[in-house]
């Protein structure tokens, strides 16, 4: 399938999760976060979450982190939508946030974080496919950063689903994952 239509299509299969269901589904992407290694990280980019599109939870991420690595610097993406780019500011139990125009939370303020001192990026997805290619929302802005950082950043998606088989219009600007956490399973991908 085409990006537009599986878009659409994971757009709406996510808005259609009971709450109930939500709850388990996020409770279960934290408990996969243990199946990594993450003793080589010292800062990872984390966004957080659209709630009102049922995207993962990942406030329950940032509590994994703070309670089991607190020496990781956890830095959280603000999005600049004129020119596309995302700036990373450190976050603190002080962060103040605010929701933007797409009701994304974002720090008000803080110490910014350079694309070169990240080490792993929590990359929003609404599906992925077995080669590790994902479909975000259309603008493109992580794929933009994602060419910033270092060669060897960790990129790792969150996914309610598992993958399509293809996503038939992947192009050249498009980055793969390294891993994408699912609700039952963590899947790595080659990044040859």
């Amino acid at each position: 399938m085409l990006k537009h239509e599986l878009r659409t299509l994971y757009l709406n299969k996510r808005k259609k999760i009971p709450d109930h269901q939500l709850r388990d589904f996020n409770n279960a992407i934290v408990n996969q976060l243990k199946n990594l290694n993450w003793s080589a990280i010292k800062c990872i980019s984390l966004f957080l979450p659209i709630k009102n599109l049922n995207e993962v939870n990942t406030y329950g991420v940032l509590s994994f982190f703070k309670s089991h690595f607190p020496n990781i610097i956890i830095a959280i993406p603000k999005t600049n939508f004129n020119d596309l780019s995302i700036q990373h500011l450190q976050y603190s139990h002080n962060t103040v946030l605010e929701e933007n125009k797409y009701h994304i939370p974002e720090p008000v303020c803080g110490n910014v974080i350079l694309p070169s001192a990240i080490d792993a990026v929590f990359v929003p997805l609404l599906v992925f496919d077995t080669l590790g290619y994902r479909v975000g929302y259309g603008k493109g802005v992580y794929d933009r950063f994602l060419a910033s950082c270092r060669n060897d950043v960790v990129k790792i998606g969150l996914s309610f689903f598992e993958p399509v088989n293809r996503i038939d219009n992947v192009d050249a600007f498009d980055v793969p994952l390294s891993y994408c956490i699912t609700t039952n399973k963590v899947f790595y991908f080659s990044q040859e």
